[in-house]
């Protein structure tokens, strides 16, 4: 569209004058009044504090660091203005910090407070996870810092909470959230705050404080235990997978539910699937979009794309006690949905399935199914992509599938029981995870294993995980959220390896290492892993 020349011709006096009035402003911002240094707020992230003060204009913070150890500053604050409650955050635990504070107005006018503030913040609890880090290589990570929801839990205690951690390159505590909720999952929204999925029924957004910004609870089965003030979702259940939509979507937030199903003359057995009985009771896994308001935007029960009746191994599975009016069976335990923004398609994992799945948003048809060959029959056969060239494996029991910048699909595959019934289960002692890569024609109807680690020795992680493709430096952050340890003891591990094959080790922390000193006696697991910009939210 042509601009108006009378538009244009103001458009440009105006940013002239402005620029006029900047070039003139040479007065830097003054203090009003006295600014003060607030301990953490919020008695759950004590590795924070907040300065409080006004200033004569609009005015921007800025936050200078030092330790005995290093020294680093910070824009700490997104945007101009005279009332300014400016959070410090990005603190080492027991470590005295000399803060420097400045602001800036529109013109770049800087005035420093002449006083420094002097902060020495609390050790790690007792509880803390022990983090083990054993690979630092900050030239050859992803920048950012690293968030690691770590949760603990014993089979000899009802007791469980999670800590959310940020680490910075060299592997250092530099925020944490301390909460009694066994938490499943933690993410960043693009506002800077963290999405909390909490049990199946509740979800919860804090800000870099610790605050409670909003909560949302599951309504379909009833409020009650609905904490107060929470905004009602209507669905059954939310697990596994909450998150942020991309910028442009109609809906703020795309999960999973799940819903409640029979189907006569079902599978009782897994090996084989002519014994059955009359009817079964079955968790379907519904993918839903919902509003910051609760509001739902779409709705798909996955089972309705995909058939019903196929078994593999944990598909036969109880689940939902308590839920619903009888126990169902665990047909798909979808555990991870995205969005392909490139045509407008969901991708599901289906656990239970050994399947991932592309779906159309807009009418539901399948688009292809990344999935071991055994036991689908036609229709869903005729979409099963083919697999080319060598070496290739399948998944098994996988999570989180992911998009690269280069639309390749990348998978945790925990790789339990690597077989589809009636072949015999294997033992878990053959069993193997590991990340891995994809690249798709959807076209050709191929796909071909690009990439795979398996680590510098064989590892499972029997649940859990995530292979999270790094935008810059091409890299995978690896997550292997439950790894078996002596006395049910489980342990997590956290790497990044570059793409390369074979790759090559950048980052590497246990949470709870079996083989220290003293390892803590919880399980201590961790659902996903993620590399984040920065714990300041403008940043």
């Amino acid at each position: 569209m042509q601009v108006p020349c009378s538009i244009a011709r103001t458009s440009v006096v105006l940013t002239l004058l402005a620029s006029q009035a900047f070039a003139t402003d040479t007065t830097p911002p003054q203090f009003l009044t006295t600014p003060i240094l607030h301990p953490a707020p919020v008695r759950a992230a004590p590795l924070t504090a907040t300065i409080t003060y006004t200033t004569d204009e609009p005015a921007q913070a800025e936050l200078g660091f030092r330790t005995a150890e290093k020294t680093w500053s910070v824009i700490a604050e997104s945007g101009y203005s005279t009332v300014h409650t400016t959070m410090v955050l990005g603190m080492h635990p027991l470590t005295q910090h000399e803060i420097r504070l400045r602001v800036r107005d529109v013109a770049g006018n800087v005035a420093e407070y002449p006083v420094r503030f002097h902060y020495t913040t609390p050790p790690l609890p007792s509880g803390f996870p022990p983090l083990s880090v054993t690979v630092s290589n900050p030239s050859g990570m992803e920048a950012g810092l690293t968030l690691v929801p770590a949760r603990f839990s014993s089979s000899m205690s009802p007791a469980s909470g999670t800590f959310i951690i940020l680490l910075d390159a060299e592997g250092q505590v530099v925020w944490y959230y301390s909460t009694r909720a066994g938490l499943r999952d933690a993410s960043r929204l693009r506002n800077g705050n963290i999405l909390c999925l909490n049990t199946s029924r509740d979800a919860f957004e804090i800000d870099p404080l610790g605050n409670i910004v909003q909560r949302w609870w599951a309504s379909n089965l009833g409020t009650a235990g609905a904490p107060a003030g929470s905004t009602l979702v209507a669905v059954d259940t939310l697990h596994h997978e909450l998150s942020q939509l991309p910028l442009g979507e109609t809906a703020d937030f795309i999960g999973l539910s799940s819903s409640y199903r029979s189907y006569p003359n079902y599978p009782n057995n897994e090996v084989d699937p002519t014994i059955t009985i009359p009817v079964g009771h079955v968790a379907g896994d519904v993918i839903v979009e919902f509003r910051r308001d609760g509001s739902i935007v779409r709705s798909f029960d996955v089972i309705d794309a995909l058939d019903p009746y196929r078994i593999c191994y944990n598909s036969l599975a109880p689940i939902y006690t308590g839920f619903y009016p009888t126990s169902v069976t665990d047909w798909g335990h979808s555990n991870a949905v995205m969005v392909d923004p490139s045509d407008d398609t969901w991708i599901v994992s289906l656990r239970n399935q050994e399947t991932i799945v592309k779906i159309r948003r807009a009418d539901h048809s399948v688009v292809w199914i990344h999935s071991t060959p055994e036991r689908w029959v036609a229709p869903w056969s005729n979409l099963l992509l083919q697999p080319i060239g060598q070496p290739f494996e399948w998944h098994f029991h996988q999570h989180w599938p992911q998009l690269d910048a280069n639309g390749r699909l990348s998978v945790f595959d925990n790789g339990n029981y690597r077989v589809v019934p009636p072949a015999p289960a294997t033992p878990s002692s053959q069993w193997h995870s590991r990340g891995v890569a994809y690249e798709i024609d959807p076209v050709a109807r191929t796909t071909r294993q690009v990439w795979s680690f398996e680590g510098i020795a064989p590892f499972l992680s029997g649940s859990l995980g995530g292979c999270l493709p790094q935008a810059v430096t091409g890299n995978y952050l690896l997550t292997e959220g439950n790894m078996p340890a002596p006395m049910n003891h489980s342990f997590s591990r956290v790497q990044e390896v570059t793409g390369t094959m074979p790759g090559s080790l950048q980052f590497e922390v246990y949470v709870n290492d079996p083989t220290g000193p003293a390892p803590s006696p919880w399980n201590w697991n961790v659902y996903r892993a993620r590399r984040v910009s920065s714990v300041y939210p403008n940043l």
